[in-house]
């Protein structure tokens, strides 16, 4: 194993853990959180947090994608241009929920994201509660974000099942 593969490796993990940790970040502290909040703090938190989650995500995923290639690279240069079949399956599976990932965080930030900004942008001074269009897009954005944080293990596990093989 080379220095440079050593490194991607290690990219690779610390750019998965970002992503994951992130997401985890958001569902269980931020989310969770601003409920104790007014309505109109708490959208607006909720919304600088989806904007820092959404920058830390791509900076992750391409990180994931580079490395990811490298990586595969390496280990074909490695094994002479040839993988077993157990292999070659389980990679399809791990670039298939890879992604999936990203087409929910594409979802979130290009279909939802624009509509919570705006909504959020056009708050009243005084809100008594949340508005109902608000909450329907932020409840799909969630959806979307518990769908990747269970997608995510899994695809973890793929990757340890590949090291294996």
């Amino acid at each position: 194993m080379t220095t440079w593969y050593s490194v991607s490796l290690s990219v690779h993990l610390i750019a998965l853990a970002l992503w994951l940790g992130g997401i985890v970040f958001f569902l269980v502290v931020l989310g969770p959180a601003v409920q104790e909040l007014a309505p109109r703090n708490a959208i607006k938190t909720l919304n600088q947090g989806r904007m820092g989650l959404e920058t830390l995500s791509w900076i992750a995923i391409g990180l994931l994608l580079a490395t990811g290639i490298f990586n595969l690279m390496m280990r074909l240069s490695a094994a002479g241009a040839s993988l077993n079949e157990s292999y070659a399956i389980l990679l399809g599976i791990k670039l298939f929920i890879f992604g999936a990932m990203v087409v929910h965080h594409c979802l979130q930030v290009f279909k939802y994201a624009p509509a919570i900004a705006d909504l959020t942008a056009a708050l009243p001074r005084d809100l008594p509660a949340w508005p109902e269009p608000l909450l329907s897009h932020w409840r799909r954005w969630f959806l979307l974000l518990k769908i990747n944080a269970a997608l995510g293990p899994v695809a973890v596990l793929l990757g340890l099942a590949l090291t294996r093989n």
